[in-house]
């Protein structure tokens, strides 16, 4: 059900201002902050957040199938497009959803603890998703393995990856909306895309040419404006200010 827990922890000075962008899991994340909380979907294009003085958060990615489970069955409602959305159909913009009387006990509970003791902030939550999703159904577990499978390359076409999953690439789809929010088209290309940012703030980054061939591009011109229409910027710029 849960993918990782993660902790951030940021003091700026007054005036300073830090973007940080994301390229996000499927799933959407239960994150507890000293002034808000919720669960937040998946921004389909770039997700941004903008950080200022000082504070911290204590966040749980789910896999699909506890995202789904925790919003009962209705995951699309979670993701928000944003302005560079692809292909991510019928889903409905959402900052976050409210999770009930638990989850504000829960989130009492972590403000107590943070930032002093994040280890035990990230298991009350961890131990709170588990218990409000329940066991993992089978739809669930098809969903985590279409995104597993996704993520780390095992194919390349959407009718590749139902075949390894081992549905029909029709059934694959109404999986992938139900559970997820998105497409099987989706997860290919975030894996991609993920992939490239990576490679692309490397020192030593590959040729653009090069990168497109090893992701799966037909072109290199294809993989330019889909990462243009995701990340917002040509990836030759992004490479420039990573080196920078």
């Amino acid at each position: 059900m849960v993918r990782h827990v993660w902790v951030p922890l940021w003091s700026l000075p007054p005036g300073e201002q830090v973007v940080q962008e994301t390229l996000q899991y499927p799933g959407g994340n239960v994150v507890v902050m000293a002034d808000e909380a919720g669960f937040y979907g998946v921004d389909a294009g770039l997700g941004t957040r903008t950080l200022a003085g000082t504070g911290w958060g204590v966040g749980v990615l789910l896999r699909p199938a506890a995202a789904a489970l925790l919003l009962a069955g209705e995951p699309a409602r979670a993701v928000r497009p944003g302005p560079g959305r692809m292909d991510v159909g019928p889903a409905i913009g959402a900052e976050r959803t409210d999770l009930g009387e638990d989850f504000a006990t829960v989130c009492t509970q972590i403000r107590e603890l943070m930032p002093t003791d994040p280890q035990t902030a990230g298991r009350a939550l961890t131990d709170w998703v588990r218990t409000r999703c329940g066991p993992v159904d089978p739809e669930g577990e098809l969903a985590n393995a279409a995104a597993d499978l996704a993520e780390s390359a095992a194919a390349d076409t959407v009718a590749e990856l139902a075949e390894r999953v081992g549905v029909g690439e029709r059934q694959l789809q109404r999986i992938c909306r139900r559970r997820i929010g998105l497409s099987p088209k989706w997860l290919l290309q975030r894996r991609r895309l993920q992939q490239a940012a990576a490679q692309l703030g490397e020192e030593d980054a590959p040729a653009l040419g090069d990168l497109a061939a090893e992701l799966g591009y037909t072109d290199q011109a294809h993989f330019t404006r889909d990462f243009t229409t995701v990340v917002g910027r040509p990836p030759g710029r992004f490479r420039r200010e990573q080196r920078s």
